[in-house]
């Protein structure tokens, strides 16, 4: 069938056209530096070969962002007249109580959740963080174990980049400040769990989560695991630290770790007058008009104490450790007959 005159140059046109935007592109783009050429060869080099891509960063030249040099970071919070709740836990007389430490504080919260939010390094738009929500088991070191889709963007993006990261957060009770309670950023690189650890690997992940047992054997997903490599742990208004890997994987999760709410629950709506006495009698603080409980462990129990001077974090510790609520519940009885009898000498 003969091709109409006009169409026939209509399509010579338009294909004369693409081919001088493709020159015009492709001029442009060897005007570019070097650097950024061969930047750009590794890239594609990287996907091609499914190794990790690196990420660039402009600090100067066209297209840099503007960002002003980071100041010395602050120590402390800058609190106002009044308030204590900005600053460090007071104590009781006679020496700070023992405390979990803090690669200890990451290890049991890490332990009493089962997801977090999962940053990955985007593939598309290349080079920003991706967050997603992850649930996850844990290996005897803590190292998080997920089990993931092949067709999710995490796993797409871990595939061609393995850093990443998980925060994880403790539940934020109704009508308390969410920046006062833990979270802890674990940071590590992704990789995929070899044949030989699946089995353990898949029990171990199933126990923490049950729910995915009607897909735990989807051919398209694929366990990975995060080994951590540095940690960032921020357990509220003035404490935080960076936390060794290898201290947080010798690290024990608190044995109160499942009852500490049910703990501090009873403790705050039962027990309200008692957690005064602590604060006027055990440790000092005579002035205290309330007090609730906001974390307990081994060693001993938080509270927020208020005063007319404002409020203030406190510690107060177990005559010995408790490993389990009835003796914390054996201890608080103790407390409360040595608070009183102080209150009435």
């Amino acid at each position: 069938m003969a091709v109409p005159v006009s169409l026939w140059l209509s399509v010579s046109v338009s294909s004369f056209v693409v081919v001088m935007l493709v020159r015009s592109h492709g001029e442009h783009a060897r005007k570019r530096s070097r650097s950024d050429d061969s930047d750009e060869d590794v890239d594609r080099i990287s996907v091609l070969e499914g190794t990790a891509r690196p990420v660039r960063s402009r600090t100067s030249g066209p297209g840099a962002p503007s960002v002003t040099p980071m100041a010395e970071r602050p120590t402390g919070h800058q609190v106002p007249a009044g308030d204590e709740g900005g600053g460090a836990p007071t104590t009781q007389p006679g020496g700070p109580p023992a405390e979990p430490s803090h690669a200890e504080r990451c290890r049991t919260l890490v332990a009493s959740t089962r997801r977090g939010a999962l940053s990955t390094i985007a593939t598309h738009p290349p080079g920003y963080p991706y967050g997603s929500v992850a649930s996850y088991g844990l290996d005897d070191r803590g190292n998080p174990l997920f089990f993931v889709s092949l067709m999710a963007e995490h796993t797409q993006n871990a595939m061609r980049d393995p850093r990443a990261s998980l925060l994880v957060t403790e539940p934020v009770p109704d009508g308390t400040d969410p920046l006062a309670t833990g979270r802890a950023t674990l940071i590590g690189r992704l990789s995929v769990v070899g044949d030989d650890e699946r089995p353990t690997v898949r029990e171990r992940y199933l126990a923490a989560n049950p729910t995915s047992a009607y897909y735990i054997d989807f051919g398209d997903f694929v366990f990975y695991r995060l080994d951590v490599e540095s940690i960032r742990y921020v357990g509220g208004y003035g404490r935080m630290s960076w936390v060794d890997a290898a201290a947080y994987a010798l690290a024990e999760a608190d044995p109160l770790a499942d009852a500490a709410a049910g703990i501090i629950e009873h403790m705050n709506a039962d027990h309200a007058e008692a957690e005064v006495l602590f604060c006027r009698h055990l440790l000092g603080r005579p002035d205290t008009t309330a007090a609730t409980m906001s974390a307990v462990d081994r060693y001993g129990f938080e509270m927020i104490a208020v005063s007319p001077a404002g409020r203030a974090a406190v510690r107060l510790g177990f005559p010995e450790p408790c490993t389990t609520g009835l003796e914390v519940r054996q201890a608080m009885v103790a407390m409360v007959a040595t608070a009183r009898a102080a209150a009435s000498a």
